[in-house]
C-alpha cells in the first residue's frame, strides 16, 4: 500500500466514524465504495473517464480496429477475447492490478505467473508500456505469441 493509499484510507476512516444511520451509510458507499462492474466495457469506460484518456488514443495504442473497440465500449460486444482485453488494458495505460481486475470482470484468465508470455506482458505493463505494438515486438523477439489484435 502506498503512502497516498494510506492517507486516503485514513481520511475515509475518519469520515466513516461519523456515519450513524442507514441513509448516511448508503451515501458513503455510493461516494467511496468500490465500484462494481458486471461487464468489461463498463470497467473500461470507467477507467478511460477516470484517467481522462482520449478514446482515440486508447484505440491507437491497443492496435484494435476502431469499429471493434467502439462495439466493446458501447456494450454491443460484451465478451471480447482475452488478448483484446489485454490490448485495451495496455492501450488504456492500466496498471497490473487494474489489468488483473479487467480480466476478472471479463471472466478471462488472469495473467499467470508460471506462463512466460503472461510474465512478459506483466513486465511490460509494470514498465508503463502502453503500446501493444511495442509489447508484440518484445514478445516476438522472445519467440512468444504476440497479442492477437
Amino acid at each position: 500500500m502506498t503512502e497516498k493509499d494510506k492517507d486516503t484510507t485514513r481520511s475515509l476512516s475518519r469520515v466513516l466514524e461519523r456515519v450513524q444511520d442507514t441513509d448516511a451509510a448508503d451515501r458513503f458507499i455510493e461516494d467511496h465504495g468500490e465500484k462494481k462492474f458486471r461487464y468489461f466495457y463498463e470497467y473500461l469506460n470507467y477507467i478511460i473517464a477516470e484517467k481522462e484518456l482520449a478514446v482515440s488514443d486508447v484505440i491507437r495504442r491497443s492496435g484494435i480496429s476502431r469499429n471493434y473497440v467502439y462495439n466493446i465500449l458501447n456494450g454491443n460486444k460484451k465478451r471480447p477475447g482475452r488478448d483484446k482485453i489485454l490490448a485495451l488494458c495496455i492501450g488504456a495505460s492500466m496498471s497490473f492490478s487494474e489489468t488483473q481486475k479487467g480480466l476478472e470482470i471479463a471472466g478471462a484468465a488472469s495473467l499467470y505467473p508460471r506462463n512466460a508470455r503472461d510474465v512478459r506482458i506483466a513486465v511490460a505493463i509494470n514498465q508503463g508500456i502502453c503500446s501493444v505494438m511495442k509489447v508484440n515486438m518484445m514478445l516476438d523477439e522472445l519467440d512468444l505469441d504476440p497479442l492477437d489484435v
